[in-house]
């Protein structure tokens, strides 16, 4: 792996990991509560979002002050102007077949796809085109940062393994989608984290994946809502 750095103590690339992870966990368990107390599922959506954006934030700050390295350690390459949109076509149609085989095998074993939280959401969603595009660009922005640009190395470097690295980090994603309440709900994260982080340490841009995860959610929850009719 380019850029491994020698200068930061595995313990202190440990204490970040798990940091990050607890942080996360502990928002997608607790955030979901404040409907408990009276605000709106909207507002809460609206506060999850924000609060990411807050955990991205601190991470910075951790590796440039604490980690004392830059927060993307795969030196980002750069490529001309038409590899975008071919790579970006290419690893949407990557992605579209990989969750249709995995949809098929969940049909397949008789698991139940459709999840009431997620209609849920959906409802909140419906016609709300500010908190759909906030949602998207947050998700595109923030969780490729944390998961595939921030997470994905540094587990490369503890575990010595860039495949068991892409895998546990894609895993852990997928777990982080637990509260959307059936299990393709976390399958279906799993596999779009193994096709983009399996994509970054290909070719090392955290833009083109952060471009396809945008455009999946946006295309996704457009669908979802009846907004291509």
């Amino acid at each position: 792996m380019n850029n491994y750095p020698q200068s930061t103590k595995k313990s202190t690339l440990i204490s970040g990991i798990v940091s990050l992870l607890l942080i996360l966990f502990a928002g997608t368990f607790l955030l979901p509560k404040l409907q408990d107390i009276g605000i709106p599922y909207e507002t809460v959506l609206y506060i999850s979002r924000f609060f990411i954006w807050f955990c991205l934030a601190i991470l910075f700050l951790f590796s440039f002050y604490i980690e004392k390295q830059p927060f993307l350690l795969y030196k980002e390459q750069v490529y001309p102007l038409s590899y975008y949109f071919k790579s970006v076509v290419k690893t949407m149609l990557i992605l579209i077949a990989a969750l249709f085989f995995v949809s098929l095998l969940i049909k397949a074993i008789g698991y139940p796809v459709e999840s009431e939280k997620m209609n849920q959401i959906m409802k909140i969603f419906k016609n709300n085109i500010p908190l759909i595009a906030f949602t998207c660009v947050t998700a595109g922005i923030t969780e490729e940062l944390l998961f595939r640009g921030y997470l994905t190395p540094r587990l490369e470097i503890l575990l010595k393994n860039k495949y068991g690295a892409i895998v546990l980090s894609s895993i852990l994603f997928g777990l982080l989608h637990y509260s959307y309440g059936t299990l393709i709900q976390m399958i279906g994260p799993f596999t779009i984290g193994l096709v983009f982080a399996l994509h970054y340490n290909k070719y090392q841009n955290i833009k083109i994946v952060i471009i396809c995860h945008f455009l999946w959610d946006f295309m996704v929850l457009l669908i979802k809502n009846g907004q291509l009719h």
